[in-house]
């Protein structure tokens, strides 16, 4: 009796269609982890695209700094030529914001959005972001598309209605 009891639980749960689709979410699970492992991670893209050492992401993380200041920190010392140490002076001690510290290292303050920019387009997230950018700018569009619309109509109002008091006057 167990036995049967046991075989159509089993039947149940593999003709079951919500048991299909957990199984083809767990799988698209699995395939981005394997391609978000196979991807090199923040610090190495870090190292690689502004000449990093270990030692330097270990200043960065000790500084307090957050990681994903630590695009700008690379850009501003690869533009600038100073260090890694004497920009997190800069922020950390002396207190200064981003643009401050780029004016003073005699770069345009766009060096720390493109280095921001250049590490997102290199996430694969920034695609994901990208669409919904385009989405809400669609929205956007659509809202103020609508706005004029009214706006046009209440103008058309207020001329029938200036119209029928011009001629109620006349009569």
């Amino acid at each position: 009796m167990n036995n049967k009891l046991i075989l159509s639980v089993l039947v149940l749960a593999l003709t079951n269609p919500m048991m299909a689709k957990a199984e083809d979410e767990i799988a698209a699970a699995e395939t981005q982890i394997a391609e978000e492992a196979a991807q090199p991670d923040y610090e190495s893209r870090l190292k690689e695209k502004y000449s990093l050492t270990d030692e330097q992401i270990q200043a960065m993380k000790d500084s307090k700094i957050s990681e994903s200041q630590f695009a700008v920190v690379g850009a501003l010392s690869k533009e600038s030529g100073k260090t890694v140490d004497e920009i997190l002076k800069m922020r950390t001690e002396d207190k200064m914001g981003w643009g401050k510290i780029a004016k003073e290292l005699g770069l345009h303050p766009s060096t720390i959005g493109q280095a921001v920019s250049g590490m997102n387009r290199q996430d694969a997230k920034a695609h994901e972001k990208h669409d919904s950018r385009d989405s809400k700018k669609e929205m956007r569009e659509a809202r103020k598309e609508e706005r004029k619309q009214m706006r046009a109509e209440k103008k058309e109002e207020r001329k029938q209605a200036k119209a029928q008091r011009k001629d109620k006057k006349v009569q």
